[in-house]
């Protein structure tokens, strides 16, 4: 058993590293930046750039700041042991569809008696950084809807007010996920809602004031790779006013927190939709991919590299050991 264990971990960093690998020779991002490298390298504002790897780390120290806050109701965890988990969570992240492997890198980073908590404490944390992805969506909506789509709104008021009630709406139900758990199960019932609806049930450990760090520290980190974006599009000599660039960039956000695919591939997409975006503001194709591809292995890659690190240090025949001598006992 201990043998198969490692022959498995090292199969899956092996998987993970080829993934990378093959994303950064074969994908168009990398031509992409070849190519603006030879005709703008001269013109490029490196200030810029240096923000967008120094707010990295940053952007993942709350992360693990978030986690221990997830974790708080069911143990203590040092910031370092945080750290780790969080990394490993995007190493396995990576490979998977809507990120679901961070569910499992956690998993194997933490005590194996916490499960459920574990998983919970993801998904809550899952939920407020799609909160902040959709509702900074909707403020910069019209800026987007504009840019992108040439739509305008005659009544300001009416676009505001009907913006306004569904961030109000997302709130509510963001302080309420066991309360709305127990009516999608009224709705739907228990055997087709229980398997999702039980781990919305748990966060009801969670104290208002949990939720609100968590939250905050939610849309500190949006706001961080906000910056990032900002600063991406400046380095690479794009000329837009701040609301054209703020609703481009929340748009695209919006958007990619619907976009069910792993991180390895989402590059592709995420592509596709920077080129569609960016396009409405007269930015070309090249910088549109160039930026997406950057940010991309900035904020992911560098990531998933100490996250591999981490998992390659796990023991993960101690993991299991412990897993198996817990359900035993009961």
């Amino acid at each position: 058993m201990s043998d198969l264990l490692k022959v498995f971990k090292f199969v899956f960093i092996g998987l993970i590293l080829w993934i990378i690998y093959s994303q950064m020779i074969h994908g168009s991002g990398l031509e992409a930046l070849r190519s603006s490298l030879e005709a703008n390298r001269q013109k490029w504002n490196y200030s810029f750039l240096i923000i967008c790897f120094v707010l990295m780390p940053l952007n993942w120290i709350m992360e693990s700041k978030k986690w221990q806050i997830l974790m708080s109701p069911h143990t203590d965890i040092p910031f370092i042991k945080a750290l780790k988990t969080v990394l490993a969570g995007i190493a396995v992240g990576i490979t998977t569809p809507a990120r679901i492997g961070e569910y499992g890198g956690r998993l194997l980073t933490s005590a194996p008696d916490q499960k459920l908590q574990v998983v919970s404490a993801t998904l809550l944390g899952s939920i407020a950084q799609n909160l902040c992805n959709v509702v900074a969506g909707l403020v910069f909506s019209y800026f987007f809807l504009k840019s992108a789509f040439n739509v305008t709104y005659g009544n300001s008021f009416t676009f505001i007010t009907i913006v306004t009630l569904q961030i109000v709406l997302f709130v509510i139900v963001y302080y309420n996920l066991p309360k709305v758990a127990h009516f999608i199960e009224k709705i739907i019932g228990t055997k087709y809602a229980g398997k999702y609806s039980s781990k919305l049930k748990s966060l009801h450990l969670y104290q208002s004031k949990s939720l609100h760090y968590v939250l905050i520290i939610s849309a500190i980190r949006y706001s961080l790779y906000f910056t990032q974006y900002v600063c991406m599009m400046k380095f690479l000599g794009v000329e837009a006013t701040m609301p054209e660039l703020s609703g481009s960039i929340a748009g695209i956000y919006l958007i990619q927190t619907g976009i069910p695919l792993p991180a390895f591939l989402s590059i592709f997409a995420r592509g596709e939709l920077a080129i569609f975006v960016w396009s409405g503001l007269g930015v070309d194709q090249v910088t549109a991919l160039v930026a997406t591809f950057v940010l991309w292995f900035i904020n992911l890659i560098l990531p998933a590299m100490a996250g591999l690190m981490v998992l390659f240090n796990t023991d993960l025949v101690k993991y299991f050991n412990k897993k198996q001598n817990n359900e035993s006992s009961f």
